[in-house]
């Protein structure tokens, strides 16, 4: 593995194409998401009129927390912002017309950026399913809750569980473990990519 050392910036680069999510309950109560007004009359899983750039902080501890451009030029400065707004709408608009073409939607995505050699770059968390929402199109429709190509069989069972969070976690059953693996390479991955991860090398 090739890897290049980044000075990373202090902010997690978020953009949203449909509404869900944090996203979604701001909307519920203020009818903003990340502060920014939304058209009314929108529903779960509505596409945007356009995608947005939605940041947040780098929380060392506890949760992230969903910050507007305002708050994320006082962490970074305004130009590293507005920069890193651009690559990630970009990116996200580019990813998000492949994996349309494959019958998924990107709902929406994060990524970490930094500085190599004084040029931002996109670093980590490039369009997995770890960092992405990923949906069937074909079960993607306003005011449902499309079943998600990630870690959600795993959050929505531990839920359902009587564990305060605390340490030790109850024990996965194995239909748990093989639902999200099988949504992470069998779901997301070889239907973007039109390969198997059986064929990678050494797989």
């Amino acid at each position: 593995m090739l890897v290049r050392k980044a000075d990373m910036l202090a902010i997690e680069c978020i953009v949203r194409g449909y509404l869900a999510g944090s996203a979604y309950k701001e909307y519920e109560r203020e009818g903003t998401v990340h502060g920014m007004p939304m058209p009314a009359g929108l529903r779960h899983a509505d596409r945007l009129p356009e995608p947005i750039f939605t940041p947040s902080t780098k929380a060392t501890e506890g949760h992230d927390e969903n910050i507007g451009m305002a708050e994320a030029a006082d962490l970074v400065g305004a130009d590293a912002a507005q920069a890193a707004s651009d690559v990630c709408l970009a990116a996200y608009q580019r990813a998000a017309a492949r994996a349309e073409e494959h019958g998924i939607v990107i709902c929406d995505t994060k990524f970490e950026l930094g500085y190599i050699d004084g040029e931002l770059a996109i670093c980590d968390e490039v369009l997995t399913p770890d960092s992405s929402r990923f949906w069937p199109a074909a079960d993607c429709a306003p005011g449902t809750n499309p079943p998600s190509f990630d870690k959600q069989p795993l959050r929505d069972w531990l839920e359902a569980q009587p564990w305060d969070k605390q340490p030790p976690p109850p024990a996965l059953p194995d239909e748990i473990v093989a639902a999200t693996s099988r949504r992470y390479h069998t779901d997301a991955y070889e239907l973007i990519s039109g390969r198997k991860l059986a064929d990678w090398y050494g797989a």
